[in-house]
């Protein structure tokens, strides 16, 4: 006689499973696989599912926002084509399959398809169902860059790694609710065996793996008298008995570990969120874990049959079902859903940009032919950025419940938004145009690279443990990065300075005010980073119990504030002009640069928090640009036997 087939195994985990579906509690009887078609016919209004709350890295956030941050991963996107994020996170999660040839997958370097013998795309998006050929190539590569240190690894590794890391997501995440859908493993052959699991249809028809969990009392009985069968004599009955119940086991060991944090559960003392399918994994006999299984099926179920109505109520019946267990710190994030839901549809940093942007190009064209209107204009234009832009930080800042300056994306939007704030407050003073140059070139430079970090996912981050103090958020980092601001615009302005002295030499009344307020600037960032580096030694006393360890962070502040009082005591010795002040004050935005982020590739230090990858080159591009502005600068001015 052959020995029982490997599926074998899993009878003990079948009964266990109809342990589950069993409780008098559990779901109640409904119609088996109640799904009218293989391809869903989705509803048309997704506003419940958008409140959903969801556990995603460290972070109770909505539905929308965890769609959104996925596409920004996954493919630098917040859309799919003609989809919005939460359309095709939607179809994504209740019918994989019909996003196979979905092109949302990035891929930066041209040598990376060519490796895994895809043809090139123009785009550079790919689908999964490219990628899937190349897959097991694609982990191969993976596993000969993992065993390279990383300060070795070159920027293709980099972009392998990046790109298996994105797919091995999709592939997790595309089991979250596949339990509720109908699938080609769960499918007979015999209609026999349809009869006697009582399953409507015809063989060939697709069930779910819950349809087929649901009679797993049924399908146990047969699998009981399998192993004293042989083989040779097994029925069509049999084969398709033994052929599920593998697949059941495959889908449990496959499926596991989804990374959709949708239902809270606590175990241990720990709270975490699982995915649907873990939870049925899991085998958690909760009537209320059950109940939140069938409404999340519902809503699979619905969406698939386009039943907008059915599909709200099981929505905002699960919604109910989890807000009510959880406690009153999570309640509190998930109440906030509204606010960030707000913040998702207006993109107000978009429109600061776009505002900030028409203000330059309405100075750039007064250059050529000023018109008493154009500076009216330009005001307004800068008013209208500056008003998203703060708007977008305070949302930020109910969203999160603290200040936003945690990571780099929030530090650039808060250093660009005091940049606009203290070139209106130059334009209110003078009226000549200079504030407005400074608020709008501070403000869209930095928004603009801020766009670099936001389009690597979640940008409202949990903090890390060092961070994790609204005090010292209000007082240290606030302070600091407000003198990263002041040294910021005091740069633009030596610019600005410069340019002018190279175009209207003559013009000292104009060369006069735009030195004083440049040096007014500097003082206000020289003495906000003064005592931000203070409070900030008070801190890692504290933190640390050392009040200053020449950490790379703690030598760049300490260099903004040494070489700001450098160019202010060599100003009084009268060791340079007015000139050379504005070049120093150009130096002075390389130091803030550097200390603000640059130190951060050094991979060293308690502050290094990771969030500079890639920008190395784009940090040294900037560098040289400067240092040749000044070499010019140097060679014309000296040529005309001013001194510095």
């Amino acid at each position: 006689m052959h020995s029982p087939v490997p599926v074998l195994r899993f009878v003990t985990g079948l009964f266990l499973m109809a342990a589950w579906i069993s409780n008098p509690q559990a779901s109640a009887a409904q119609a088996v696989c109640p799904l009218d078609s293989l391809k869903p016919r989705q509803v048309k209004s997704l506003e419940t599912l958008k409140h959903i709350p969801i556990l995603n890295q460290g972070r109770i956030k909505p539905f929308e926002s965890f769609a959104k941050n996925f596409l920004l991963l996954v493919s630098g996107r917040e859309r799919c084509q003609k989809e919005s994020a939460v359309e095709w996170m939607a179809r994504f999660l209740f019918a994989p399959r019909t996003t196979y040839d979905d092109k949302i997958f990035l891929i930066n370097n041209p040598e990376i398809p060519e490796a895994l013998k895809i043809v090139p795309e123009k785009k550079r998006r790919y689908s999964y169902r490219q990628l899937e050929s190349g897959y097991e190539k694609l982990k191969e590569l993976v596993n000969v860059i993992s065993g390279i240190d990383e300060k070795k690894q070159s920027v293709v590794d980099k972009e392998l790694l990046r790109v298996y890391s994105n797919v091995l997501l999709y592939i997790r995440l595309s089991g979250a609710f596949m339990y509720a859908v109908p699938h080609p493993d769960f499918t007979f052959s015999s209609a026999e065996t349809m009869k006697e699991l009582d399953l409507p249809g015809e063989p060939g028809r697709f069930f779910s793996f819950f349809d087929i969990l649901e009679k797993s009392d049924d399908l146990s009985r047969i699998m009981e008298l399998l192993p004293k069968k042989n083989r040779a004599t097994w029925t069509a009955r049999d084969n398709d008995a033994a052929k599920i119940v593998g697949s059941l086991s495959f889908w449990t060991d496959h499926y596991a570990a989804c990374p959709l944090g949708i239902i809270p559960t606590q175990r241990h003392d720990n709270e975490e969120w699982i995915s649907p399918m873990d939870t049925i994994i899991q085998g958690f006999s909760d009537p209320l874990y059950q109940g939140e299984i069938k409404n999340l099926r519902d809503m699979a179920m619905h969406y698939w049959n386009g039943a907008q109505l059915e599909f709200d109520m099981s929505a905002r019946a699960f919604g109910d079902s989890v807000f009510k267990r959880l406690s009153p710190k999570e309640q509190k994030a998930v109440e906030k859903a509204p606010l960030e839901l707000l913040y998702n549809t207006l993109h107000l940093f978009a429109w600061a940009k776009l505002f900030y942007a028409a203000g330059l190009i309405l100075f750039l064209c007064s250059l050529l032919a000023e018109k008493p209107w154009m500076r009216q204009a330009t005001i307004a234009a800068t008013v209208l950025g500056f008003i998203p832009h703060v708007l977008a930080l305070t949302l930020r800042i109910l969203i999160m419940s603290r200040p936003p300056v945690s990571n780099l994306f929030e530090s650039f939007i808060f250093v660009g938004a005091v940049c606009a704030a203290l070139g209106l407050i130059l334009e209110a003073v003078n009226k000549n145009w200079l504030g407005l140059v400074v608020a709008n070139t501070g403000g869209f430079v930095l928004l603009l690279i801020s766009g670099k970090f936001s389009a690597e996912g979640d940008t409202m981050q949990m903090l890390v443990a060092v961070l994790n103090s609204n005090f010292w958020l209000s007082t240290h980092v606030i302070a600091i990065t407000t003198g990263y601001a002041g040294c910021c615009v005091a740069g633009i302005m030596g610019h600005i300075y410069i340019l002018q002295a190279l175009s209207r030499p003559g013009d000292l009344n104009r060369l006069n005010i735009t030195y004083k307020n440049m040096m007014g600037i500097l003082g206000f960032g020289l003495t906000m980073t003064f005592l931000g580096t203070t409070l900030g030694g008070i801190w890692a006393d504290q933190s640390w119990g050392r009040f200053w360890g020449w950490d790379p962070k703690e030598n760049g502040a300490l260099m903004i504030v040494l070489w700001c009082a450098i160019i202010f005591h060599a100003r009084i010795a009268k060791i340079i002009n007015p000139l050379g002040a504005a070049v120093g004050c150009i130096l002075a935005l390389i130091n803030v640069l550097w200390a603000w982020f640059g130190v951060n590739l050094l991979s060293v230090g308690l502050h290094s928090y990771g969030f500079t990858s890639g920008i190395a080159n784009a940090l040294i591009l900037y560098v040289v640009i400067e240092i040749l502005f000044i070499s010019a600068t140097v060679l014309i001015l000296g040529q005309k036997n001013i001194k510095f």
